[in-house]
């Protein structure tokens, strides 16, 4: 999970810098599709079939994902990556929240003290002193409300579900969701240069095959709270992205702290080896 919060942080200033050139609907269609792609050759070489779990589990996260990744990226068309890695911070943290009714996932103390202080810390890590909500902080944050419900989704069907197959479905749905509103898909595509290919490799190879892989592999024991807390280590990477501050240091710092303190107690929990309970 940390390898893929790793690849996930550097895809904010990638999305900036590819929505210079390519609408965001077209941006999402096209890396999904790539990866889709990738999967549709894997899983015809495995040839296993496939579950009822992996089918199911694979529309419903893949939806939420389209939902979240379109609206991120309409949110970085008018804000910057740093409010952009703020407000992703604050929404997928609510997965804590989300998994608590819909999993009866309850975050314990020092989880809900990790959540905070990663907030905090992604606040002192992302935020520069003109920082205002506007309409493209509202989408970012709509986009980060949706994949926390993503991860919560995604604890769900997990454990009972091929990984590879699942998030192979997953990126063929998020495709699917947004290849009807990508426009004039041919004509943004030859606009793109050299930098401009080697961008939506990246997105479509490490985030959109590689990082979603290793999370459906790791919430297959780690709680939806918990998944939350460790997306707020790819802030860091995010933020160098942009010029940054001294408060850098200290905000990095406290989502370390967060997610070494609630990582010790659970590794000391009798309970810690145990798969998460499911509704």
């Amino acid at each position: 999970m940390v390898v893929a919060t790793l690849l996930w942080g550097a895809t904010f200033v990638v999305l900036r810098d590819s929505l210079v050139h390519l609408a965001p609907a077209t941006l999402v269609a096209t890396r999904f599709a790539g990866a889709a792609i990738l999967f549709l050759l894997v899983v015809l070489v495995r040839g296993r079939p496939l579950d009822r779990a992996t089918v199911v589990g694979g529309a419903v996260t893949g939806l939420l994902t389209a939902g979240g990744y379109l609206f991120q990226a309409i949110g970085l068309t008018s804000t910057s990556a740093g409010s952009s890695a703020f407000l992703t911070c604050a929404g997928t943290l609510l997965a804590a929240l989300f998994a608590w009714p819909l999993l009866r996932q309850r975050p314990g103390a020092w989880l809900a003290l990790g959540l905070l202080l990663a907030l905090a810390g992604s606040a002192l890590l992302s935020l520069r002193s003109a920082w205002r909500v506007g309409v493209g902080e509202a989408w970012t944050l709509l986009g980060a409300a949706t994949y926390a419900l993503q991860i919560v989704e995604v604890a769900r069907w997990a454990p009972r579900a091929d990984a590879v197959a699942l998030t192979g479905i997953q990126a063929v749905v998020v495709a699917a969701c947004t290849l009807p509103f990508a426009g004039d898909l041919a004509a943004q595509l030859r606009s793109l240069d050299g930098a401009g290919w080697a961008r939506i490799g990246y997105l479509a190879v490490c985030g959109s095959v590689v990082a979603p892989l290793l999370q459906v592999l790791a919430q297959r024991t780690l709680p939806a709270g918990r998944v939350g807390l460790l997306f707020a280590l790819e802030f860091a990477i995010t933020a160098g992205g942009e010029r940054f501050v001294a408060r850098w240091w200290a905000g990095a710092a406290l989502i370390l702290f967060a997610v070494v303190m609630v990582e010790w107690r659970e590794a000391r929990s009798p309970a810690a080896t145990s798969p998460p309970a499911t509704a």
